[in-house]
């Protein structure tokens, strides 16, 4: 089957095929067409594929287009929102208006993204918000509720990512009462996932798709409809999202809102008796005083978010009585609500979520499993307590690669060291899995200049920021604005904004200050804008044209070692006779750097400056690694070769 798929696909990409009777000014692109055979010889086969394709290529519609042609039921899993939304409002329909075969795509999201009709409905008639702030979008989302034919909080543009009250709006899988449910009918989630069903191309997220995996593994049950082949891009993201789901994570917040749901579901149904109020009141109280044990081991700032490591070598007795005793509460409430008159549906939802959480509390606080680590975290106020494997890479052969046959990782960034060793082993990847790192399609030395400063402090000094601010001061002028100023850590990107912020005169914006997308919204609104960001601007982020055309790195993008499951990964890898620096520190950060660095070059008219403030890069012996994972551009370390080389880019423009 294989040869014929390659031969349509081909068609489809050659200079006088469908896609260049849909595109004016349309070019072969020999990267995409390569990778668009490599994925067509794996629908065609059976295979599985690891392919790098840098940021021009098209490679989305080289592994859609076989995958469409191939008539196989695809799920799709990116990382980011973005790419969702290009898929489906660019590439899908354009594909559609191509294809010789009709296909449907749909967007899948986790249900907490949708409204609840059952929860909105309960909430509209008591408005109580997580936190006053919260009250002022209530308009918005109200009017919102009352059009939308979906139910996806994407769609309300001013609501914050982190608005904490949407959390009373949307309801979990334990807690849904399915088809007992007044709004079934007309349930968001239930009409998704019935399109999901009939769709030929599914598109979700690492995380649903993960999730999905984790609940097939305990359960009968299943988030996704059943599907022959699986894309993976922004395939570097998947051990980091899977980390989450093949472990056990117990919260504050899981238990409040199970209590919560108790005395709301309960009161709603008009079997809220004073046995138990008293009862989930009780569990509440026992449950605080679990969480304010453990958080205890958490000696940071409660206003500010770390992990450690769950250790309970002192005070030891103090955490198991305080467990003893919230089990004995929940038991309480259990027995409460069975006795219920009510006792039905509802009940039987809320009784099985007391018995997992309880279950799952009592594997936490003891502690038992050698492959798991064990964190204690602080997220604002809440208190988490998780156990995460130490190694992915046996739940992927287990799990992961049993799930079909057809299965395509790629991504911008996937190799280091010019191979995929560091990915593949991570992922678990079979050594017969085909695979291929294109060359990149933008003409880097000519589009591009890499800066790294001469005498620049050591990162770790604690006047770093302070001693580099002028460096990007003046790079910010000679640019007048345009730039991502991109941190490694909250910390920095504040120092510098404290710094920086009343000497620029540039319009500036700061990561938190608003949601992601107004945020790239006001910034491509105006060119002049300076960007003062961190971790999640440095990938999943395009912005093309004039609007971006500096790029400044504060630091080699080391993952912190007070990262208590990354320690234990490191620790894994020493223990069996490698090197943990050379063999994951290193190559993980060379991904991240080659992810901010491209930010910059996203179209083949785009130019800039690309700067790394971090002298370890030609100082060090590993730093030759970071620099040969990058592109190769022009490069200098006289910041004078910096200002006529733009120079000399502005006058070529104005000719």
């Amino acid at each position: 089957m294989s040869s014929a798929l390659i031969d349509q696909t081909r068609r489809v990409f050659a200079a006088d095929g469908a896609m260049a009777s849909r595109l004016p000014g349309y070019e072969e692109r020999p990267q995409q067409l390569d990778m668009a055979t490599l994925v067509a010889r794996a629908f065609g086969d059976g295979r599985r594929v690891v392919v790098e394709a840098a940021t021009g290529t098209g490679k989305t519609m080289a592994y859609l287009v076989p995958a469409v042609l191939s008539r196989k039921r695809t799920v799709v899993s990116t990382a980011t929102k973005t790419l969702q939304e290009q898929i489906l409002q660019k590439d899908v329909p354009l594909l559609q208006s191509i294809s010789p075969r009709p296909f449907s795509a749909v967007l899948l999201k986790g249900r907490q993204n949708y409204l609840c009709l059952w929860a909105y409905d309960s909430f509209r008639q008591e408005p109580r918000f997580r936190r006053r702030e919260d009250a002022h979008y209530w308009p918005a989302v109200e009017r919102w509720a009352e059009r939308t034919t979906t139910g996806d909080r994407g769609e309300i543009g001013a609501l914050p990512d982190d608005w904490a009250t949407w959390a009373d709006l949307s309801m979990g899988s334990e807690a849904c009462t399915g088809r007992d449910c007044v709004y079934y009918s007309d349930c968001f989630v239930t009409r998704a996932r019935a399109a999901a069903q009939e769709a030929d191309l599914i598109v979700v997220n690492h995380h649903l798709y993960f999730a999905d995996l984790s609940i097939r593994m305990r359960t009968d049950a299943e988030l996704l409809p059943a599907y022959e082949a699986v894309i993976f891009d922004e395939a570097h993201n998947l051990e980091e999202t899977a980390s989450g789901y093949f472990g056990v994570q117990v919260s504050s917040y899981r238990y409040t809102d199970l209590l919560t749901d108790v005395v709301r579901m309960m009161t709603r149904e008009h079997g809220l008796t004073d046995a138990i109020r008293m009862a989930a009141a009780s569990a509440g109280d026992r449950a605080r005083d679990l969480f304010a044990q453990v958080a205890a081991r958490t000696p940071v700032d409660g206003r500010v978010e770390a992990a450690t490591v769950f250790d309970d070598s002192e005070s030891g007795d103090e955490l198991r009585d305080a467990h003893r005793a919230l089990e004995t509460r929940m038991l309480e409430l259990r027995f409460a609500l069975e006795g219920s008159a009510q006792a039905g549906e509802i009940v039987r939802r809320l009784t099985d979520r007391i018995d997992t959480l309880v279950k799952e509390t009592s594997l936490l606080v003891e502690r038992d499993a050698r492959d798991l680590v064990y964190v204690v975290e602080r997220r604002g106020r809440g208190v988490f307590v998780s156990a995460y494997p130490v190694d992915l890479s046996g739940v992927f052969r287990e799990v992961l690669f049993s799930t079909c046959a057809t299965q395509i990782f790629t991504s911008a960034t996937l190799a280091t060291d010019g191979d995929f060793r560091y990915f593949r082993g991570r992922m678990g990847i079979p050594d017969d899995t085909d695979q291929a790192c294109l060359e990149p399609v933008f003409d880097y030395m000519q589009q591009a200049l890499l800066y790294i400063p001469e005498a620049l402090p050591d990162p770790t000094d604690p006047r770093f920021v302070e001693a580099v601010a002028p460096t990007i001061e003046r790079l910010v002028q000679i640019c007048d604005g345009r730039a991502f100023l991109l941190f490694t850590s909250y910390r920095n990107m504040r120092e510098a904004h404290r710094i920086l912020g009343p000497r620029l005169s540039q319009p500036i914006l700061v990561q938190g200050d608003m949601s992601r997308a107004a945020l790239l919204d006001a910034f491509r609104a105006d060119p002049r804008t300076v960007l003062f960001a961190t971790s999640s601007f440095w990938e999943g982020v395009d912005v093309q044209g004039e609007a971006l055309s500096l790029v400044i790195i504060d630091k080699l993008p080391f993952a912190s070692p007070n990262d208590p499951v990354l320690k234990a990964r490191l620790d894994a890898i020493e223990a069996a006779g490698r090197s943990a620096f050379s063999d994951y520190q290193v190559p993980a950060a060379a991904i991240t750097l080659k992810q901010g660095f491209g930010r910059l070059i996203r179209h083949r008219d785009d130019v800039g400056i690309i700067a790394i403030l971090d002298g370890r890069i030609v100082r060090k012996a590993y730093g030759k690694r970071f620099l040969d994972s990058l592109p190769r551009a022009r490069r200098t370390r006289d910041i004078d070769v910096v200002e006529r080389w733009w120079t000399s880019r502005d006058h070529d423009a104005e000719a």
